[in-house]
């Protein structure tokens, strides 16, 4: 009976997924100007299904890109995509990881859950508002580990699939031991990639 649940289970989840182009704004919370150079993550995050099992297994899929002058991006479709037996996407997939330095990180996902095969964005088409970060060194750097960090497969091959992000998080962790922080924001060395 237990594997009769598992396998209608695992065929209640769509056997491939698909996901629609994200496109969007990232501006300056105060002055209202497009905001270059932030580096966005979007990843759909596949969860493990099953008695015993739960958790993150992994990305389906996931796309780095940088905000133009104007601090527009665009994230482009995907699909379809079969996905590990006993795996699905979760709910409010996908994240959106945004870093730019001097700027509070942020992980936006979903806020409606869906269990559709074609993923779409609550970001899409939406103007994103970055708010300047005015804590100290040492509070910015845990909130980077904490929203942007461990958010990611942190793997070295993992890294290799956001380069941007890694650098950026890099150039971010040197300018903060400058400033006297002890900010341990990667989790392994750049020079090892």
């Amino acid at each position: 009976i237990l594997a009769a649940a598992m396998l209608l289970g695992a065929c209640a989840t769509p056997l491939l997924y698909s996901a629609r182009e994200i496109r969007g704004q990232i501006v300056d919370a105060e002055t209202s100007q497009p905001i270059e150079g932030v580096v966005i993550v979007a990843q759909w995050v596949l969860f493990e299904m099953g008695p015993g099992s739960g958790g993150h297994k992994g990305r389906l899929h996931i796309h780095e890109t940088v905000t133009d002058q104007d601090g527009r991006y665009a994230i482009p479709a995907w699909g379809p995509k079969p996905h590990s037996p006993f795996t699905e996407l979760l709910d409010r997939s996908p994240d959106l990881l945004i870093f730019k330095s001097g700027y509070e990180p942020l992980a936006l996902s979903n806020h409606r859950v869906s269990n559709e095969s074609v993923r779409t964005s609550d970001w899409d088409g939406r103007v994103i508002k970055l708010q300047q970060y005015k804590q100290p060194a040492s509070n910015y750097a845990r909130d980077i580990r904490s929203r942007i960090v461990f958010s990611l497969p942190t793997s070295s091959y993992a890294w290799r699939e956001y380069p941007r992000m890694v650098l950026a998080l890099h150039a971010e962790e040197l300018r903060l031991r400058k400033l006297g922080a002890r900010s341990g924001i990667l989790m392994i060395s750049v020079e090892h990639l």
